[in-house]
């Protein structure tokens, strides 16, 4: 073994180690070659010193080889991380600019959403307006064509027939001619009859003008031909007339002769003309103002006799009627008026005469007199089911006869009678009183309202609104698409009156809702009614989506300090497409009348013995205020009858009394106390008659 074994297998051996252990790029590549260079040192070591001299200068020289390739990777690692450091300041640059770019981009695509916004409600309503306008077009029908060509025809005719019978009136020398005119005329009006024949066949819109035009035309100018024909006629007679006439100075001196011999005469008769003058003067006068006064006093009792004429005739007309109830101030009354009506319009004279009432029946009864036959209950009774349906009684009216009185008889079933009497106190431990409204409402935010036809929903939801609103302060906006029904009564401002209104409304809030883009300092609340005819009014795949937006509103609206609530009438979720029983979960719902029992069967919240209790109580409260409303002769629809509600969402389920329509109104906003910095009504006491506005802090006086 020669000296450099040893020296080779340590050099080898460390540089392996230095290799394994060591983080440095470099270390590790000159470790490498000092690995190489020892395994080589010691495999050469074992050939004999020549050799291996030669060796080591080859070894020598690929060292400096690699060394050489080193520093050159070197300096082009170096390069290319100047190179790198170089382009990154550079594409930070340039993604700064970018960035901005974006951002400027970003702030326009926004500023031209709200653009495409407003440019898609503009062309909703020129949409509206366009079909308007189709429609008014649309009004344009074949008969109104029609209509218009032959009173044309007509109106040529008529005034063609005046003027030709005016002249021939005035020209008797010129009857053969007109005699003649007329065989003309019938041919024009036959020509025209069966042009309009052929013309009552066309039914396409652009030919029923162009046809209706020509035949127009054509009408106006045979007629005027006509005319043309017997003006020139008649200016040829009048020509001839003067061609045939003296000359003017031959016509002068008879003139003259004539007023010669008229001088004389009159000189003549001067005197008796005078006399008989003045006798005529005085009879005129004498005539004269005994007809004036004659006349104006017959022309005056003939006005007076036809105004006496009218009077009695409606006097008449007045005693033929049957006698009503004049003052129909309870329900019997009220069907009592009907029936009369009902059989009025049959030829049956029916006169009130007394009714027998106790509040769950009436006995109603009738004189018959006046009927020019004998009337029995028989012959009425068919129509007793008829008459339940129209006066809402709970069973067929009975008729039967009172002998004693001699009066025809119509027995009512107008309510149940209970099985004991209901005390009022017991029926206050069941709902909260109106008293407790305000106080009830004024924390709600999300709220759903259901109710049958006329049940009162919107004015149950104006109180709603105003009483949260004197709580919290605020606004409030109202989507209506029945605004211009006779029925209407809100108070609150009216934002949109239509269901494409509504929809856009719901879009707006939901966009406004998920960006968060909404001003918190002060409470708004958003109204839609008729939200379930606003959704059937869209086709069914796009139903979803609104029922999507409608959830989103109820689930965060009132994060943002909005205030949202939905009227419709059916209280079963499914008919919301794209909500479940679970969304309107979120929301107080507020169930009026018979939609409870609908609401207490759908709810997924409420046990089996919980349901039946909330049953029974609905069933009394229902028989309370039908027992009430009937005791002050209130029909359902009353503003002033008893009506109660069912909420859900708002803790355990309870029933509440609902006000009277109109109880609070938005005007009352206007009277309340504001905050005089930010005119917010959301305010507490803040010790004496100071105020604390809850919105902006500002502490003021009361009063």
């Amino acid at each position: 073994m020669s000296n450099l074994t040893p020296i080779s297998l340590v050099l080898g051996l460390s540089a392996a180690i230095t290799v394994a252990v060591s983080p440095n790029d470099n270390v590790k590549f000159f470790g490498t070659i000092a690995t190489g260079i020892g395994i080589g040192g010691f495999v050469f070591s074992q050939f004999d010193s020549q050799e291996n001299k030669r060796q080591i200068e080859n070894l020598q020289k690929t060292v400096d080889v690699l060394d050489k390739q080193r520093r050159h990777s070197e300096n082009e690692k170096l390069k290319t991380i100047r190179e790198y450091n170089a382009l990154k300041i550079k594409l930070d640059k340039e993604l700064e600019l970018v960035r901005d770019d974006v951002q400027r981009h970003q702030s326009g695509n926004n500023s031209l959403k709200c653009r495409v916004s407003d440019l898609e409600h503009e062309l909703k309503l020129e949409k509206s307006l366009a079909q308007s306008k189709i429609r008014e077009m649309s009004n344009f029908s074949t008969g109104a064509a029609h209509q218009i060509v032959t009173e044309t025809y007509k109106n040529e005719l008529s005034k063609l027939g005046g003027m030709i019978s005016g002249y021939s009136n005035n020209y008797p020398d010129l009857k053969d001619f007109f005699e003649n005119l007329e065989a003309e005329i019938d041919k024009v009006k036959s020509w025209a009859v069966s042009e309009l024949e052929a013309y009552q066949g066309v039914q396409n819109l652009q030919s029923l003008i162009d046809e209706g035009l020509r035949i127009q035309q054509r009408i106006i100018s045979r007629c005027s031909d006509i005319k043309v024909k017997s003006l020139t006629t008649i200016i040829k007679y009048l020509n001839s007339l003067a061609e045939d006439s003296v000359s003017f100075s031959e016509y002068q001196n008879h003139i003259a002769e004539l007023s010669e011999r008229a001088k004389v005469f009159i000189l003549e008769k001067e005197l008796a003309i005078e006399g008989i003058a003045q006798e005529w003067i005085t009879s005129n006068n004498s005539t004269t103002q005994k007809y004036s006064t004659e006349f104006t006093e017959v022309l005056e009792n003939g006005k007076h006799l036809v105004h006496r004429i009218q009077e009695l005739s409606e006097k008449i007309e007045l005693m033929n009627q049957p006698l009503r109830w004049s003052v129909a101030t309870r329900q019997d009354l009220r069907v009592g008026n009907i029936i009369i009506g009902y059989f009025e319009s049959k030829g049956v004279i029916l006169d009130r005469a007394k009714s027998d009432y106790d509040h769950w029946q009436s006995t109603l009864s009738f004189h018959i007199d006046r009927n020019n036959r004998i009337l029995v209950p028989s012959e009425l009774e068919p129509e007793g089911e008829r008459l339940q349906q129209l006066c809402h009684t709970l069973s067929p009216i009975k008729f039967g006869w009172n002998a004693e009185e001699g009066l025809l008889t119509a027995w009512l079933h107008l309510a149940r009678k209970p099985a004991k009497a209901i005390i009022e106190a017991d029926i206050n431990k069941i709902w909260k009183t109106a008293e407790k409204f305000p106080s009830t409402v004024k924390s709600w935010s999300r709220v759903r309202i259901t109710g049958g036809s006329e049940s009162g929903k919107s004015p149950t939801a104006e109180n709603l609104a105003v009483c949260i609103l004197l709580s919290r302060g605020g606004s409030a906006e109202l989507y209506n698409p029945q605004d211009d029904s006779v029925k209407n009564f809100w108070t609150i401002p009216t934002v949109g009156a239509s269901h494409e209104d509504s929809l856009l409304g719901i879009e707006s809030l939901a966009a406004m809702v998920n960006s968060k883009t909404n001003d918190r300092s002060q409470f708004k609340l958003t109204i839609f009614d008729e939200i379930d005819s606003t959704i059937a009014s869209l086709e069914k795949k796009s139903q979803s989506e609104v029922g999507k937006l409608i959830s989103t509103i109820i689930k965060q609206v009132s994060h943002q300090n909005l205030g949202a609530i939905f009227i419709g009438q059916n209280a079963n979720a499914k008919n919301y497409p794209g909500m479940d029983r679970s969304d309107w979960n979120s929301a107080v719902n507020l169930h009026i009348g018979n939609n409870a029992y609908d609401a207490i069967s759908n709810s997924n919240q409420i046990t089996t013995e919980e349901q039946t209790r909330l049953k029974q109580q609905c069933d009394r409260l229902t028989e309370f205020c039908s027992i009430k409303n009937t005791e002050l002769g209130l029909e359902r629809t009353n503003s002033v009858a008893y009506r109660f509600g069912l909420v859900l969402g708002d803790g355990k389920p309870y029933y509440i009394q609902l006000p009277d329509f109109g109880t609070y109104s938005y005007e009352m906003l206007e009277n309340a106390v504001k905050c005089p910095k930010c005119q917010s009504l959301n305010h507490i006491g803040h010790g004496g008659n100071r105020r604390k506005c809850k919105d902006c802090g500002h502490i003021f006086a009361q009063g």
